[in-house]
C-alpha cells in the first residue's frame, strides 16, 4: 500500500479515536503516530476522503439517508440467501451486480448490531459486533429473501 493510502487510512482511525477540530490537529496526531506530514497534505488528504466537521469537530461525511422503506425495498429486491460463518459474520447472496445496492441500504439503515459491510459482484460480507447481534441481524435480513 502506498503512503498516502497508509495516512488516509491512519487520519480515518485517527478521526473515529478522538475528536480532532484543527487540521492542524490532524496534522501533529498523524506526526505522533509517524507519518510526516505538512499543512497542505492534510488538506488535501481532508477533501479525498470528503471529511466534514460536525460539532466541531472532523467526521466522516455522512451519505444522506433514504427512507427506510426505500432501503428495505432494495435489500427486498435483492437478496438471495442469508448464511452464517464463524461468530459475527453474516454471508449474503445477491444477483449479479446487486450486492452493492443491497449492502448500502443495510449500511443506510444504520442497524446498531452492524458493524459494517463489503460488497463484491454477488455477495455481501455484513459483520457483526458479537454472536448475538449475528443471530438478530442474520434473522431480520432472513425476512428480505426472495421466495
Amino acid at each position: 500500500m502506498d503512503p498516502r493510502s497508509q495516512r488516509q487510512i491512519k487520519l480515518l482511525e485517527l478521526i473515529d479515536a478522538r475528536a480532532l477540530r484543527t487540521q492542524q490537529e490532524l496534522a501533529e496526531a498523524l506526526r505522533q503516530a509517524g507519518f510526516p506530514v505538512t499543512q497542505a497534505s492534510v488538506s488535501r488528504d481532508v477533501a479525498a476522503l470528503g471529511l466534514v466537521k460536525a460539532a466541531g469537530v472532523y467526521q466522516h461525511a455522512v451519505a444522506e439517508p433514504l427512507p427506510d422503506d426505500l432501503n428495505e425495498r432494495h435489500i427486498r429486491e435483492g437478496l438471495l440467501a442469508v448464511a452464517v460463518a464463524g461468530g459475527a459474520l453474516i454471508v449474503l447472496r445477491t444477483p449479479a451486480g446487486e450486492s452493492n445496492r443491497v449492502a448500502l441500504a443495510i449500511d443506510r439503515l444504520a442497524w446498531p448490531q452492524v458493524v459494517g459491510t463489503i460488497a463484491g459482484d454477488d455477495t455481501i460480507f455484513v459483520a457483526t459486533a458479537d454472536a448475538a447481534a449475528q443471530s438478530r441481524v442474520a434473522a431480520r435480513l432472513r425476512k428480505f429473501v426472495r421466495r
